[in-house]
């Protein structure tokens, strides 16, 4: 994809036609930059709402991607506008804390710019709009307040804010399961007093018919089973040792060898080497042995490193399940699920290591083997499963889960949720227009420009939807009365937008729009 501008001579003669007096450099910098706000804002727009279209993204290599994500389409697309690519890479930086709402800014700033460049051809200075934007700014942080509702951390309420987040991005049908477990997750890792560490939920994607059988493990999946035919496949009450040491014949760290004479002196090193690997596993076997009188009780030894066959047959003749070369952040979430200390060396083996879990199975799903670990003693963590036919629809939907987490985590940490569906930019555009006409001078401009601009989160919303067609299409353009019985019309109560995550995007865009406004040339710089 290729974000290409005007040409320079079609934008003099543009400027000249209105009769902008600025310098020809200084008023084409200015041209640009709103040019380029403008062009991302017709490229974005259609993907608004859960009616948005979807967009192909297709790289050098061939591959391909469908998404309607703005911070996925501002991340992979292909800019060669320096301001257009300005524009992206500041908004996306900013997706990292705040989650959702990349489209939204990016349909807002271009309409902040565009209707700032009404008044630029007006002669209005850029200085005087940019202070009547931050009065317009600080107008809004005062307002929003007013208008949010306090909510307690209850699943009726999250699942609200979770639905209007992920229907936005995928699926009807399946972001209403989405929602569910997305609710569910954040609930789990939810200690109160405790800040919500996001690294606790892992995210897996497993091939599978039907999306619908993703599901929430209050646990850990391991993308792996064990190594032994004849090892049990469920085990209830299990004790867990996890253990970072070697159960194989290994090579040796640094450079070196050994010089036999003789073929006893070979057999002989193969016998020590032999012996040493299975003194730790009979250490292994007297451990279980000793907290397992009880029939009901099972052992489970997860290593790190690898276990060879002689000693996976020892375990699995002992009823022991092995599972070798653990991923090292799965060591570390099993250690906190299962209250385990992990070990290094055998000799500091002891009960105090061990770990429990009241139920761990294997199951095969497709050609791949995946370990489960569930009702473990400390459930705060756990694995999302994202089943799905093919690649690109579980990296669509492994995407939205991640930015609707952190907008979870945003409304569990302020506690405050707006109205969604463009109803509270209908507010907060009414409340501005008339905030304005209590500025005296030029600033009022500004303020005014900004509270028009929030209207086009609305009007692309219904336009999208498709619930209008093209004999009343030209009462989207006027200004509150028509279109705020549109939004009466198809709004739906239960759609809300979290406060925190909506103060920031109007703090965003309105700055943004500030700093792109007193760009007044653009020059090439050294080792470009």
């Amino acid at each position: 994809f290729f974000f290409k501008i005007t040409q320079i001579n079609s934008m003099k003669n543009h400027l000249e036609e209105k009769d902008v007096h600025l310098s020809s450099g200084k008023g084409l910098s200015l041209y640009i930059t709103i040019s380029a706000a403008k062009g991302l804002q017709e490229i974005i727009k259609t993907n608004l709402g859960p009616r948005g279209s979807l967009k192909i993204l297709v790289n050098s290599s061939g591959d391909i991607k469908i998404t309607k994500e703005g911070s996925v389409l501002l991340r992979e697309m292909q800019i060669q506008n320096p301001i257009a690519s300005l524009i992206a890479k500041t908004i996306f930086s900013q997706k990292s804390y705040v989650g959702d709402g990349t489209t939204t800014k990016i349909l807002l700033l271009g309409e902040v710019l565009k209707k700032m460049e009404t008044y630029l051809e007006n002669g209005v200075h850029p200085q005087i709009l940019c202070e009547g934007i931050d009065l317009g700014r600080r107008e809004l942080e005062r307002w929003l307040p007013s208008e949010g509702y306090q909510i307690k951390i209850d699943k009726k309420a999250l699942l609200n804010v979770a639905y209007s987040v992920v229907s936005t991005k995928i699926n009807a049908k399946i972001a209403e399961k989405m929602s569910k477990i997305l609710v569910e997750a954040i609930l789990t890792i939810f200690q109160k007093g405790h800040q919500l560490d996001l690294n606790m939920i892992e995210i897996m994607q497993i091939e599978n018919h039907n999306e619908m059988d993703s599901r929430w493990v209050k646990g850990i999946v391991l993308d792996h089973g064990a190594r032994h035919p004849d090892m049990p496949k469920l085990v209830n009450n299990a004790f867990i040792l996890l253990c970072n040491a070697s159960l194989e014949y290994e090579k040796t760290d640094l450079n070196s060898r050994f010089v036999v004479s003789s073929t006893f002196q070979n057999e002989n090193l193969f016998t020590k080497e032999r012996q040493l690997i299975d003194k730790k596993i009979h250490k292994i076997i007297q451990l279980k042995r000793f907290v397992c009188k009880d029939k009901n009780r099972n052992f489970v030894v997860i290593n790190q490193k690898g276990i060879d066959s002689h000693a996976l047959d020892l375990l699995a003749k002992e009823g022991i399940l092995g599972i070798r070369r653990a991923k090292r952040r799965n060591m570390e979430r099993i250690s906190v699920l299962c209250n385990c200390i992990p070990i290094n060396s055998f000799d500091d083996l002891s009960t105090d290591c061990l770990g429990y879990a009241g139920l761990i199975y294997e199951q095969e799903i497709g050609e791949e083997k995946y370990t489960f670990i569930e009702n473990v003693t400390n459930p705060f963590s756990g694995t999302i499963l994202i089943k799905g036919k093919n690649s690109i629809l579980r990296k669509q939907i492994e995407d939205s889960i991640k930015n609707t987490l952190k907008t979870l985590k945003e409304c569990i940490e302020n506690q405050g949720i707006l109205k969604g569906g463009g109803e509270i930019e209908m507010q907060a555009s009414e409340h501005l227009i008339n905030y304005s006409k209590k500025i005296k001078g030029k600033k009022k401009f500004g303020v005014e420009g900004l509270g028009l601009a929030l209207l086009i989160i609305p009007k692309t919303l219904i336009h999208n939807s498709g619930k209008f067609d093209s004999k009343n299409s030209f009462e989207l353009s006027s200004p509150m009365n028509s279109l705020g019985s549109y939004v009466k019309k198809f709004k739906n109560q239960s759609i809300f937008d979290c406060f925190s995550v909506k103060k920031k995007i109007y703090d965003s865009v309105c700055l943004l729009s500030c700093q792109l406004l007193l760009i007044d040339d653009i020059i090439m710089g050294k080792g470009m």
